[in-house]
């Protein structure tokens, strides 16, 4: 491997192995800077990661403090002398009476002068077997009985203690709740249920103003809902729940963000500290930038004197290749005028002089052999005009012959009018006629061998498209129609159709003569496809009138295709070539 890298490096032209130098530089140069750079950021993401976990810790901890300031509260209020002795007034009456209802209203009371004033309390519920089910505080809210319902059990098995619940779809507030038990002589009676719920959206809103961190965003979740969230981190994919503390860098859109966070005991809560990544790395990326443009800067510096030093010394070599790059399209003359033939006694200006004789001597050779593959080509096409003409010819005299035998004066007279325009056709000196007259042409052939097939044999003709806009090579149809008579009607037992169809596609012109004769076989098609069938008497192969395509045409279509007992088609597909316009004589 590195002895090929090696023969490409020698290969490589004198500009080349500079630029290919510079480049291994400039790599190396910029592969070196980011990399110390790089190690430069890992080192700030390890900073700026304890130091914000220093702050969300901090804050969880905060957040844990109020927390346990409501269960302490709910404790206080389940352990109040006053609301003690109240609930067992309350739970001596079986039956509500007015009695009752009094002391609920002094319960309300005692129980609204805890709560009032403590901001993170949102509302506080009681309620008890019997009737009573109150709501109190600013913003009170009738607890779900979903949610009653799935605290009942372990407010049950806590036996007094206090009871958790994180806020989700069905209640969207924090909930401590203990069932308040009779402290008195620790009878233990159950005396009802309190449940105070807990703005903790509030609760860590404030406590976020508290976070040192510009444009911080912060998310607080657990396995199942999101329990605060500010706007900045929406949209952003967060940790997943899980135990322990890191950092990662997220993309969001075109933006990228430096995601902090940590799991809390104390609640089971994730929290997670969300920075824009650009604002954090603002003057880094700055740096960045500097380093990158002062490094194209350089770049461009070098390779503008790199260019002026080695300029000199490839400039001959260049025009050189310009002057061979020009020889490529043939243009001798001019390779040699490019080509400056200056004093210089290196081996520059000595290969530039070996150049420019050599350029004088190839070019005749060359427009020598140009002009004989001319002539060669021209001379293969008439010969291939001269195969095809005298079988024609020998057919359409012969049935001349007969007719006149017949006395048929007329018919004779017509058929030797028809012949006149094929052979005026045949031999004319252009190669080319347009579509419209060639199938002309094809349609006087085939008048003539109606003469002589008769009933045998039925001539079809069917076009489409404007004909008389485009060329064709001359006598291409009549020898493929020819074919058609010899391998179709004279071997057919029945009466044969010959049809030849000429229409004008998008970007071509396409013929196609078929027969309704006895058709070939596979290995008889094989052959013909081929080219290596043996025509009959003195007709012309289908071989030869492919050649004589490919020798008019750089793109031109050729096939055969039969069916034994259903004939044989013959399909060619020549490219559009617009015919010259004429300029109409006018009369007089």
């Amino acid at each position: 491997m590195w002895e090929k890298i090696r023969q490409r490096y020698a290969d490589c032209t004198l500009a080349g192995k500079v630029t290919i130098a510079f480049i291994l530089f400039l790599v190396i140069f910029c592969v070196v800077s980011q990399t110390v750079l790089q190690i430069c950021l890992n080192i700030y993401d390890e900073k700026l990661y304890e130091k914000s976990l220093q702050e969300l810790d901090y804050f969880t901890q905060e957040v844990n403090r109020s927390l346990d300031e409501i269960r302490t509260l709910s404790a206080e209020i389940a352990m109040d002398d006053d609301i003690q002795e109240q609930l067992a007034e309350l739970v001596k009456y079986v039956e509500p009476n007015a009695t009752y209802s009094l002391g609920l209203l002094n319960l309300r009371e005692l129980i609204n002068s805890k709560i009032n004033g403590n901001r993170n309390v949102k509302s506080a519920a009681y309620y008890d077997g019997k009737q009573a089910d109150m709501i109190m505080g600013v913003r009170a809210q009738h607890l779900p009985d979903q949610v009653k319902e799935e605290l009942a059990e372990p407010l049950l098995a806590a036996r007094g203690g206090c009871v958790t619940r994180d806020p989700d779809e069905a209640w969207e507030y924090f909930l401590a709740g203990r069932n308040i038990l009779e402290k008195e002589n620790a009878r233990l009676t159950h005396l009802g249920t309190l449940i105070l719920s807990c703005d903790v959206a509030g609760i860590i809103s404030r406590n976020v103003q508290n976070l040192e961190a510009e444009h911080a965003s912060l998310s607080v979740y657990n396995d199942s809902w999101t329990i605060y969230q500010d706007e900045g981190a929406e949209g952003i994919a967060l940790p997943p729940y899980q135990e322990g503390k890191g950092y990662r860098i997220v993309r969001a859109g075109r933006e990228r963000y430096f995601v902090c966070y940590l799991y809390s005991r104390a609640t089971g809560w994730m929290y997670a500290n969300v920075f824009p990544y650009t604002e954090i790395y603002g003057q880094i990326r700055f740096v960045r930038i500097l380093l990158l443009t002062a490094t194209a800067i350089l770049a461009v510096l070098f390779a503008v004197g790199m260019r002026r030093l080695i300029r000199n010394i490839t400039r001959p070599l260049n025009e050189l290749t310009k002057s061979m790059q020009i020889v490529e399209t043939g243009d001798f003359e001019g390779a040699r005028k490019y080509l400056t033939l200056d004093n210089r006694g290196d081996e520059t200006g000595q290969l530039q002089r070996e150049f420019d004789t050599m350029l004088s001597r190839i070019n005749e050779l060359i427009h020598e052999n140009y002009e004989k593959q001319i002539l060669l080509k021209d001379t293969s096409y008439r010969m291939l005009r001269a195969q095809i003409n005298p079988h024609f010819i020998y057919n359409t005299l012969n049935t001349i012959n007969w007719m006149v035998k017949w006395k048929k004066d007329d018919e004779v007279s017509r058929l030797i009018m028809e012949f006149g325009n094929l052979l005026r056709s045949a031999f004319t000196d252009e190669p080319f006629a347009t579509v419209e007259e060639e199938t002309a042409s094809v349609e006087g052939y085939m008048a003539i061998q109606t003469y002589r097939y008769k009933s045998r044999a039925e001539f079809l003709v069917e076009k489409d498209g404007k004909l008389g806009e485009y060329l064709t090579p001359r006598m291409i149809l009549q020898p493929l129609v020819e074919n058609s008579i010899c391998h179709g009607i004279e071997e057919s037992l029945e009466k044969c159709t010959v049809r030849v169809s000429v229409r004008e596609t998008e970007d071509s012109i396409l013929y196609e003569v078929s027969d309704t004769g006895p058709g070939m076989n596979a290995e008889t098609l094989q052959a013909v496809r081929d080219g290596t069938v043996v025509p009959k008497g003195n007709g012309i192969g289908l071989a030869n009138i492919r050649e004589r395509l490919n020798i008019l045409f750089e793109e031109s279509e050729f096939s055969v295709d039969s069916v034994p007992g259903s004939g044989t088609t013959v399909r060619i597909r020549i490219p559009k070539r617009p015919a010259p316009r004429r300029t109409k004589t006018p009369p007089g």
